[in-house]
């Protein structure tokens, strides 16, 4: 690299385009694009990537040429840097380190994604050096907030389609998501409409705010309610206790009235709240679905049950890895591992705590648990202390307080996601920047880059382009163009689209496997009209996947699943693919040995093996594991019944339709098809007669009833009901007449 020095004029460009670049990234939230598999994940973090991985090639350069945007450094930042490289160990210390750099679509939040939000806070807080550059950077967020909640307004008008059913869920895909993302940018637009004191600009703020919350509200998450309550408590009592010389500086025209104000303010946030909860069983509240789901929260309640058996798991696991975890990414090994049978049916697969702690504690250990609070704990001694300094106003200090403690309290909830990291980093990268008053900046020479520095910084910059962001795209819209495929009837288009995907492998080909899985499943079970060799063919295309998807997470229990009960479903076109399912599901099971569908699976597959006395043996440890699940009864009883112990059967098919099962039509021909293994004309008839109660106009039940009186010797009652069911449905006469001649009558 050249030493000679390089005129500062000349590199104002690279200074626009750096701090552009993250404007742009700001806008991410609003990136969709559904020729993606979880169009609202990945494209997302693969265009903020790129942004950044552009943006840090030309800070590069920019860094050389004018030593005043050289790195600086505070405990702050330093410790955020060790919590960074601590997710790098524990990702090498960890279960799979390839599933913790990587993550996948539905996630995005590897190891490798993080760092690029570590990158943006380090431009950030390295590029803007004024107050003025700070005010603009949360302005752009704000507008981008904006443009999100006038979107999401549209879903709750009908103008635009949303996902999330009556929550509404922007383009973020998750109304969860969304309101955390609300509540930072009403935050931040109620710090700037106390810091500005243009008209226009307080008029932009106020509208802003209003819009976040009414979008935060429509969203119906509880944890952003709860966060946004906190946040409004908060406020109200720094106000009340404010020192007076900080009072004075608040901008309100008669600042000594404004403790009154605030008082009357939590009376009124008190009264609401007790009013709610008060009235939570009338028509008022439950016609509303934000305020029915507030006045609900209870640990009786179904999600708090879940949550809370999920916690214990964690807890329990933990003290497995202790120190540096299991690894970023890893939960769902706990999970599997440690699965509490009390969460089937309701929550089977679980990849994330939600509890933000508990993730951090669960995927970097003891030893990354204390570093991740040491930044928040930093993160509020230096607005402190920027405070005691004078650097920042009294209301800066405490409105960053409650966004960082409001994300904190949403986050005891949920998760980490794109865009409530995207906030959370915006924050800390202000925080970070007040962080730096007491570190000495150097006095350096500007340098200027020669051109071989220059091609291996764009050379890396378009490498990792392509590695990180690009490749795995690819992959994933192969996926899709293979699903589209299938939907035309093209398989061997489809196919070959499959194995493109598989070819360019990355972390993405686990879900590409995973939808080739979901078509072979489908054409197995629905699709009788396909040929055995194209089922097969389809089959061994989701095989191929799902095998290579194990070579990259090899104790991913979910995946060995999968290729169980798809070579349980294929082996109706070929037997010695229960040979193969027999491997995968007794390794799925010692993995995770007491999660209920396995036992169900490894129970259909003893049956088919003809291992008679081990069936029952598996669908009762199924009930064992939680005597209140609904589907392990049924289950049980099914195989009960086709094994001849009928009293048994009955018995189990009996609690559980106290348990809640139905008993129409689909569940009475599981019951017959049940029977008929055994010949039991008798209760067959029973169960026809019974099916015809529920229907009587439906000529299915009846053509049934016709054809079991027929195996039973009545041949009378065989032509009447089929006569009954000619009758009903003219399309079976022509049926009915042959059956009839064939009985001899």
């Amino acid at each position: 690299m050249s030493q000679k020095p390089f005129h500062p004029n000349q590199s104002s460009w690279l200074l626009t385009a750096v701090k552009y670049g993250l404007y742009v990234c700001l806008f991410m939230p609003l990136i969709v694009n559904g020729g993606f598999i979880f169009p609202y994940i990945f494209p997302k973090q693969a265009f903020f990537q790129i942004v950044i991985e552009i943006l840090f090639g030309l800070y590069l350069f920019l860094a050389l040429r004018l030593p005043q945007f050289r790195p600086r450094s505070s405990r702050l930042f330093w410790a955020l840097f060790i919590y960074f490289c601590l997710l790098i160990l524990s990702s090498v210390f960890g279960l799979n380190a390839y599933h913790s750099f990587w993550s996948n679509y539905e996630r995005m939040a590897g190891v490798i994604s993080l760092w690029h939000y570590f990158g943006f806070l380090f431009i950030a807080v390295n590029i803007f050096k004024t107050k003025e550059d700070w005010y603009r950077f949360f302005n752009i967020a704000i507008i981008a907030s904006v443009l999100e909640a006038l979107y999401a307004v549209g879903q709750w008008a009908g103008i635009v389609v949303g996902t999330g059913g009556a929550r509404v869920d922007g383009t973020i895909g998750n109304a969860s998501f969304l309101a955390g993302y609300m509540l930072f940018n009403a935050l931040f637009a109620f710090w700037l409409w106390l810091e500005k004191k243009e008209i226009s600009w307080r008029i932009f703020y106020g509208g802003a705010i209003l819009l976040n919350l009414f979008v935060l509200y429509k969203t119906e998450t509880r944890g952003a309610v709860v966060a946004l309550v906190f946040g409004l408590l908060a406020l109200g009592l720094f106000f009340i206790f404010a020192p007076a010389q900080a009072a004075k500086q608040l901008p309100f025209k008669k600042p000594e009235r404004l403790k009154k104000y605030v008082i009357l303010a939590l009376v009124l946030i008190f009264l609401v709240g007790g009013l709610v909860w008060l009235f939570r069983s009338s028509d008022f509240i439950k016609s509303r679905p934000t305020l029915s789901r507030l006045a609900s929260i209870s640990l009786e309640e179904t999600t708090s049950k879940t949550r809370l058996l999920a916690w214990q798991m964690s807890f329990k696991g933990f003290w497995e890895h202790p120190l540096f975890g299991w690894g970023p990414e890893n939960y769902y090994i706990l999970f599997n591992k440690y699965y509490d049978p009390h969460l089937y049916p309701i929550e089977s697969w679980f990849d994330r705590a939600h509890n933000a702690f508990i993730d951090v504690l669960i995927n970097t250990g003891l030893i990354g648990f204390i570093a991740y609070g040491a930044v928040f704990t930093l993160a509020f001694w230096y607005l402190w202390q920027a405070w005691k300094r004078e650097q920042i106003s009294y209301q800066t200090m405490v409105i960053f307080a409650i966004i960082v403690a409001s994300y904190a309290i949403q986050n005891f909830f949920v998760f980490d996601t794109q865009v409530t990291l995207l906030m959370i980093y915006l924050t800390l990268s202000f925080i970070v920047f007040l962080s730096f008053r007491e570190a000495e900046q150097k006095t350096a020479q500007p340098l200027r880059a020669n051109y071989f520095f220059a091609f291996l910084v764009a050379a890396a910059v378009m490498g990792l382009i392509y590695f990180l962001n690009f490749k795995p795209g690819l992959v994933g819209n192969e996926g899709i163009k293979a699903l589209l495929y299938l939907r035309e009837g093209q398989l061997k288009e489809a196919v070959a689209e499959f194995k493109k995907a598989y070819e360019l492998g990355t972390f993405g080909l686990p879900e590409v496997a995973q939808r080739a899985y979901d078509s072979a499943m489908q054409m197995l079970n629905n699709y009788p009209g396909i040929s055995d060799g194209d089922k097969k063919e389809m089959v061994e295309t989701a095989v191929e996947g799902l095998k290579k998807s194990l070579q990259l997470e090899p104790i991913n229990a979910r995946y060995m699943m999968m290729l169980g009960n798809l070579y349980l479903a294929a082996s109706q076109l070929d037997k010695s693919y229960l040979t193969e399912a027999d491997y995968v599901l007794s390794r799925a099971l010692e993995l995770s040995p007491t999660r209920q569908e396995l036992y169900f699976s490894l129970g259909q597959l003893r049956m088919f093996q003809g291992r008679n006395s081990e069936v029952l043996l598996l669908f009762k440890k199924a009930v064992e594991l939680n005597d209140e699940v609904i589907n392990s009864h049924w289950n049980y009883g099914i195989m009960a019944i086709a094994l001849g112990q009928k009293e048994l059967g009955e018995l189990e098919i009996k609690r559980a339709v106290e348990l809640g099962h139905s008993f129409g039509p689909s569940d009475i021909q599981r019951v017959i098809g049940a029977y008929s293994r055994t010949n039991d004309w008798t209760r067959i008839i029973s169960l026809y007669e019974k099916w015809i109660q529920l229907t009587p106009d439906d000529a299915a039940p009846y053509a049934g009833l016709a054809a079991s009186y027929a195996q039973a010797g009545n041949k009378q009652k065989a032509k009447e009901y089929a006569l009954k069911a000619a009758e009903i449905n003219p399309d079976f006469r022509a049926e009915a007449e042959q059956f009839i001649k064939n009985l001899g009558l």
